[in-house]
C-alpha cells in the first residue's frame, strides 16, 4: 500500500499516541520474525491501521515492552509484543508486496520494471516465509493476485472511470481486512477496508497526477479529463467525491464494539481527522501549484 493512512497526532492523547507508535514498532518486529529482516523496510502506516482494526474487531491480549532497535539504539521505545494480529498483518503485507511486484514486472517499463526485478527476490522470500508459517494465507494470496489482475486489466482499458479501478482496489483491501473473520465481523471489516482502499487508490492517483502527465503514465484522472490536469473547480468537486468513500468507512467504524478504548479512539482519529487532513492537503497542493504556474505565466 502507499502509507497514506495516518493519524492526526496533535489530536491524540499521549497514551493513545504511545499505543499507536508501539503498534508500529511491534508490527515492525513481527515482520522481522515472520517474513525476514528485509521485509521490515516495506512497513508503512496503512498496515498499522489494518492491525488496529483487527485488534478492535477480534480482541486479544495486548502487551507492550520497552525495547531498543537499530533505528532507535539509544533509547528504549514502547513495542507491542507479538500476537496473532501482528503475525497476520506481517504475512498479509508480504503477500501484497509480492503480488504488486509481480504486477509491476508485467505492466511497467523502464526504471519501475528494473526496480521490481531487483526487489523480487526479497519480496518472494518474505512471501514464502509467510506462507510456510501461516499456510491458511494461501487463499488470501490467490485472492490478492486475482484482484490485482482485474485492476491491471481495468487500467489498460479505455474506460474514463475513476471509481471502477478505485473500487477494485477497495475490494482488495476489504479482502485483506476481513480475511479469517465471519458473520458481522467480516462484513464490518470488509466495508471499512473497501472504502478506505478506494480512498487510498484515489488519493494516490491525485498525488501522482502531475508526474504521470509528464511521464505519460496511466492515471485515471488524466484519462477522465482528456489528458490534462483538472481545474481548481474540478479538483474541489473531486474532493467531495473522495469524501463520499469516507462516509462508508465512518459508518463501519461506528459498528465496531471494542473493549480497547485507545484502539477505537485512534481509528476514529485516523478516519475523521488524519485521512481528511491528507485529502485536503493533496487538493491544496495541486491548487497552489496550479495557481503559482498561472501567476508566473501572467
Amino acid at each position: 500500500m502507499f502509507g497514506y493512512v495516518k493519524v492526526n497526532s496533535a489530536e491524540l492523547k499521549v497514551k493513545e499516541y504511545e499505543f499507536y507508535r508501539g503498534t508500529y514498532c511491534g508490527l515492525c518486529r513481527a515482520m522481522g520474525k515472520c517474513t525476514g529482516q528485509c521485509s521490515r523496510m516495506t512497513l508503512n502506516y496503512d498496515f498499522v491501521f489494518l492491525a488496529l482494526v483487527r485488534l478492535a474487531i477480534a480482541p486479544e491480549k495486548i502487551e507492550f515492552k520497552q525495547r531498543r532497535c537499530l533505528v532507535h539504539p539509544l533509547k528504549k521505545r514502547n513495542s507491542m509484543e507479538k500476537n496473532s494480529v501482528l503475525s497476520y498483518c506481517a504475512g498479509a503485507s508480504s503477500i501484497l508486496n509480492y503480488q504488486k511486484v509481480i504486477d509491476d514486472l508485467q505492466d511497467e517499463k523502464g526504471f519501475k520494471r528494473l526496480k521490481a526485478r531487483l526487489v523480487l527476490p526479497f519480496v518472494a522470500h518474505a512471501r514464502k516465509r509467510a506462507l510456510k508459517r501461516q499456510p491458511e494465507l494461501a487463499a488470501l494470496d490467490a485472492s490478492v493476485a486475482e484482484v490485482l489482475k482485474e485492476l491491471a486489466a481495468e487500467e489498460k482499458s479505455d474506460s474514463v472511470s475513476v471509481d471502477v479501478p478505485a473500487n477494485c482496489f477497495g475490494r482488495l483491501l476489504g479482502e485483506i481486512m476481513s480475511f479469517g473473520f465471519e458473520g458481522s465481523d467480516a462484513r464490518v471489516a470488509y466495508e471499512l477496508g473497501k472504502n478506505i482502499g478506494a480512498w487510498i487508490y484515489i488519493a494516490d492517483a491525485m498525488d501522482d497526477m502531475r508526474e504521470d502527465a509528464q511521464k505519460g503514465r496511466y492515471n485515471p484522472f488524466l484519462r477522465l479529463y482528456g489528458g490534462r490536469l483538472p481545474t481548481e473547480e474540478e479538483l474541489t468537486s473531486v474532493s467531495y467525491a473522495i469524501k463520499n468513500h469516507l462516509y462508508g468507512a465512518e459508518a463501519a467504524v461506528d459498528l465496531i464494539d471494542t473493549e480497547y478504548e485507545p484502539v477505537k479512539n485512534i481509528i476514529q482519529n485516523i478516519i475523521y481527522l488524519g485521512i481528511t487532513e491528507r485529502t485536503d492537503g493533496i487538493i491544496k497542493e495541486h491548487i497552489t501549484e496550479k495557481s503559482g504556474k498561472e501567476n508566473a505565466n501572467d
